[in-house]
């Protein structure tokens, strides 16, 4: 029977690829990167974003998902030495991290011309060794197998910002937070910023931590309190909900 099922495992290796099928005792262990924004680092369960895994922000447009992503990215630049933007859609523009005081030096920005350039250029990068990588969209199925492994085997974080999270994806990641925009922020008639839900959508790392509220100000809040991007906003209408602010820049998506 073990002879048998040694052969099974095999031949899956040698039709598969390595990273198709492996003992547990032989997968490696997840370390956190702590992304030092709070209701991140509190809702993975871990302490951080999780190296070596695919990780996604999902969310509507104007719910602060790519917000939270560029304030994750802005940390990056200040502690990995090599950081990676795949853009593509061409809509990022690195000028948006300044009000985050990002590192612009390690940053790499990646604009594929087509969606199968898109995943063979995320999958290189994330085999070579890339710190972190924000993915601005969704990997195509087919990509999703191969970038896995890389990330595994390099110890490379994957973040994708995406609006809708296919089953694919879903499967794939270790980690999904979606937002929800509860409303506007304003000051002084002033529209400032927008108050999202944040939720644990899935966890593969930890217990579900749960949710937590919080605020995304635009670049103006962005510039006054980066230096403590969390700050509690309000009580908390229920017993489950955590207040939190976060001061970031955000492109309205």
């Amino acid at each position: 029977m073990q002879a048998d099922l040694d052969t099974a495992i095999q031949a899956i290796h040698v039709r598969f690829g390595e990273h198709s099928l492996q003992r547990a005792v032989r997968l490696p262990v997840s370390e956190p990167w702590p992304s030092g924004v709070a209701v991140v680092d509190r809702l993975s369960g871990i302490g951080g974003l999780p190296r070596g895994r695919i990780s996604v922000l999902s969310g509507s447009a104007t719910s602060g998902k790519l917000s939270l992503g560029l304030a994750l990215l802005a940390r990056a630049t200040q502690a990995l030495a090599q950081v990676i933007v795949i853009d593509p859609g061409r809509g990022f523009d690195p000028s948006a991290l300044a009000p985050l005081h990002a590192d612009l030096r390690p940053l790499t920005l990646v604009r594929p011309h087509d969606a199968a350039t898109t995943g063979e250029a995320t999958t290189a990068l994330a085999r070579a060794g890339a710190g972190f990588v924000l993915l601005l969209g969704s990997p195509g199925e087919a990509d999703l197998a191969p970038l896995e492994a890389a990330s595994a085997r390099s110890g490379t974080l994957v973040l994708a910002v995406v609006e809708v999270v296919s089953q694919p994806l879903a499967y794939a990641s270790s980690l999904t937070l979606g937002l929800e925009r509860g409303g506007w922020l304003y000051e002084r008639g002033e529209l400032i910023g927008v108050r999202s839900l944040v939720r644990c959508l899935k966890n593969k790392l930890a217990a579900p931590v749960g949710q937590a509220q919080v605020e995304i100000r635009y670049p103006l809040g962005a510039g006054l309190f980066f230096d403590t991007p969390v700050r509690e906003a309000a009580a908390a209408p229920a017993t489950d909900v955590e207040m939190e602010t976060w001061a970031a820049r955000s492109a309205a998506v």
